[in-house]
């Protein structure tokens, strides 16, 4: 014997209008969280905006720095080419 499911004509009437509530509610999320989203981008795309300007400029690698060496003690020639200077304080 061959049971045929029975459905009433107001349960799905209600299971239609429980699905529709919830499918609204749903879009209605659906489209909150793109707004912000959208939002995010937003600010993300005006602090990259702001980033370089905010920046203070780099040490330029190539550019050569005059250090007053005077009296300080000094090993190697006058004349060297280059200077390496090193500083520490003891206390």
């Amino acid at each position: 014997m061959r049971l045929k499911p029975v459905v009433s004509v107001a349960g799905l009437a209600a299971l239609a209008a429980c699905q529709g509530g919830d499918i609204e509610e749903l879009k209605k999320g659906q489209k909150d969280i793109l707004a912000k989203l959208d939002s995010l981008d937003k600010s993300v795309q005006q602090v990259k905006a702001a980033a370089p300007a905010a920046r203070p400029p780099g040490q330029d690698p190539n550019k050569v720095y005059t250090i007053p060496v005077a009296d300080s003690p000094v090993r190697g020639p006058k004349t060297a080419k280059v200077t390496i200077v090193e500083f520490s304080d003891f206390q």
